[in-house]
């Protein structure tokens, strides 16, 4: 047997037992003051001594029954993380993907799909969605940096390569683009080096075309000038 629904009936059980005892306590009580003068015994003395017992079984059947039912059972012994993605994000992605294929030249549909690749972890798919979308849509410095930071994170936080020769290319059409110069300045600052960091949030301050938000990254700018005078 499961040893989950070892566990699950055990302390059911032991909860029934407590909850025998309290009936057999309350009953006897109630016998002893019967010959009191009292009118009348209390409902709950004249209950069959069995219910509580009946009741507690009743429980512990539908528990494990309940827990069964959700397909999940089985998981408890396995002694490994579950490494799916948030069902939530699950969902889009299957709308996403639904959507692509009902209109697989649509760009908004390709877009949303590699955003929600991108939110889910699967990196490696939003960069073979943004390659679809960007034949579709020629060169596109934005989708060009959401390209290059999806490859980034595929390659476990690294510029290779092929990942630098994107992003020379989106610095060449639009060098304050956001995406990229977060990308820059995040990988420059988690290796160390605080001024080329603050250098690429301080161009990405001069971007007028994008919705950046200067305050995140006057925050930033003054941690790294901080981390970088210790």
């Amino acid at each position: 047997m499961n040893s989950l629904a070892v566990v699950l009936a055990g302390v059911l059980m032991v909860f029934s037992g407590m909850l025998l005892a309290h009936h057999m306590q309350y009953t006897r009580r109630a016998a002893a003051l019967a010959p009191t003068g009292e009118s009348e015994i209390p409902a709950l003395s004249k209950a069959s001594p069995g219910f509580p017992a009946v009741m507690a079984l009743f429980v512990v059947l539908l528990s494990v029954g309940i827990y069964q039912s959700t397909g999940r059972f089985s998981d408890w012994d396995k002694g490994v993380l579950d490494d799916n993605i948030d069902y939530l994000v699950a969902a889009e992605i299957t709308k996403g993907r639904q959507a692509v294929d009902q209109m697989p030249d649509n760009e908004i549909a390709l877009l949303n799909l590699a955003h929600s690749y991108m939110e889910g972890g699967m990196y490696r798919n939003a960069v073979e969605t943004l390659d679809t979308l960007l034949t579709l849509t020629g060169e596109d410095a934005e989708l060009m940096g959401l390209k290059a930071t999806a490859m980034y994170y595929r390659d476990e936080r690294a510029i290779a390569p092929e990942t630098g020769i994107v992003i020379a290319r989106v610095l060449a059409l639009f060098p304050e683009e956001m995406q990229t110069r977060m990308l820059l300045a995040n990988d420059a600052y988690f290796k160390g080096q605080y001024a080329k960091a603050i250098e690429h949030w301080q161009i990405l301050l001069t971007n007028k075309r994008q919705a950046v938000n200067h305050r995140a990254i006057n925050n930033a700018i003054s941690k790294a000038q901080t981390k970088g005078e210790l």
